[in-house]
């Protein structure tokens, strides 16, 4: 009996490495093969780079999966997943590409297994549009720690866009079976701290950043008190190379949702403290728990966990991604609508898996 392959279209939604993400998580958690058409069509520049070559190649060991098309600027692959294998692996980037976007590709198939996994990524820590490792250990990881598994995570060294290099080492500890996910009430908010780094950049650049946060920071209560700069060598986590990100840290309730910001060359510091600022005062206007960022995170999680609903900011590009590429993985269909003036709410309920 031929074994039935489903087809995704890369330019679903934004077009972007998110499709590729959300299916090679799907594939290996539910054991359904998939062949992949126009990756990152709607780029400028199509085809897999490193960080999306990595996920596949670490998918494909996770699994020992039979793929076909992994190799630089291909625009289509062929992925069929065996069994996922808990265990100790590391996997290296080799560039500055995101640590916490192949990260995000391969935990979901680990979450609700029976045995612990160890896994170890090298690349980029704080680069531009991506999550940095902050918030994938203290927002991401909390929220998902509510379905059941437990989640640690270790970054030995800091890594930038310029050369990579930065190492980080997630532990899980699977739940076996998922919980029901509920995200609940925002809480109040309670403080905001922030961190800045930057490791070997122009002298003045932190303090101008520091000075941005002040002036656009007062609704947030920052103060140079709680405003870190961590522009030295660790030894207990040295940088590699050189770059700069500036993180909020937004306490509410129970959680922490982690605002991140990255500069960059041409960047000026003040824009980059100016837009970390107006995200953060953006979310603790809403009522929504869950910022806009995060959704996209959750959403394979809460799929494979059999559905749940949450309370977002707005539903931006990639959550929409997402939903498509679950839809297409599960049958689940997604009920999107406004939540009381709180944002807008995602229900996912539990379907059928397709064969």
């Amino acid at each position: 009996m031929k074994e039935t392959i489903l087809t995704i279209d890369g330019s679903l939604g934004e077009g972007g490495g998110q499709v590729l993400r959300a299916s090679l998580s799907l594939s290996m958690a539910l054991g359904i093969p998939f062949r992949m058409v126009n990756i990152r069509a709607k780029r400028k520049v199509g085809g897999l780079k490193r960080q999306h070559l990595t996920c596949v190649q670490a998918a494909k060991e996770l699994c020992g999966a039979k793929v076909e098309g992994a190799e630089m600027h291909s625009t289509e692959i062929l992925f069929v997943p065996g069994p996922v294998k808990a265990g100790e692996r590391s996997f290296s980037i080799g560039t500055g590409g995101s640590v916490t976007l192949v990260f995000q590709a391969l935990l979901p198939a680990l979450l609700f297994g029976s045995e612990p996994s160890r896994i170890t990524v090298t690349g980029g820590t704080h680069v531009p549009y991506s999550p940095p490792f902050e918030f994938m250990r203290d927002t991401l990881f909390p929220w998902i720690e509510r379905l059941g598994p437990r989640l640690r995570a270790e970054m030995e060294s800091v890594g930038y866009m310029d050369v990579g290099g930065g190492k980080v080492t997630v532990t899980v500890e699977p739940s076996g079976k998922a919980g029901t996910f509920e995200c609940g009430e925002k809480g109040t908010f309670l403080k905001a701290t922030t961190v800045i780094y930057g490791h070997n950049l122009p002298d003045g650049v932190l303090e101008r950043e520091t000075e941005a946060l002040l002036a656009h920071g007062n609704e947030l209560g920052l103060t140079r008190e709680n405003i870190e700069w961590r522009d030295k060598a660790d030894r207990n986590c040295p940088p590699v190379g050189s770059g700069n990100m500036v993180l909020i840290n937004v306490r509410h309730g129970d959680s922490m949702t982690v605002i991140g910001e990255c500069g960059w060359r041409g960047r000026s510091a003040e824009t980059v403290s100016k837009q970390a600022c107006k995200r953060a005062l953006e979310f603790l206007h809403s009522a929504a728990p869950v910022e806009v960022h995060l959704a996209d995170q959750l959403l394979v999680p809460i799929a494979l966990a059999g559905g749940g609903s949450l309370t977002i900011q707005r539903l931006c590009s990639h959550a929409e991604t997402c939903l498509k590429v679950i839809e297409a993985f599960t049958g689940m269909k997604a009920d999107i609508g406004k939540s009381e003036g709180k944002g807008v709410r995602i229900s996912l309920g539990a379907a059928e898996v397709k064969a």
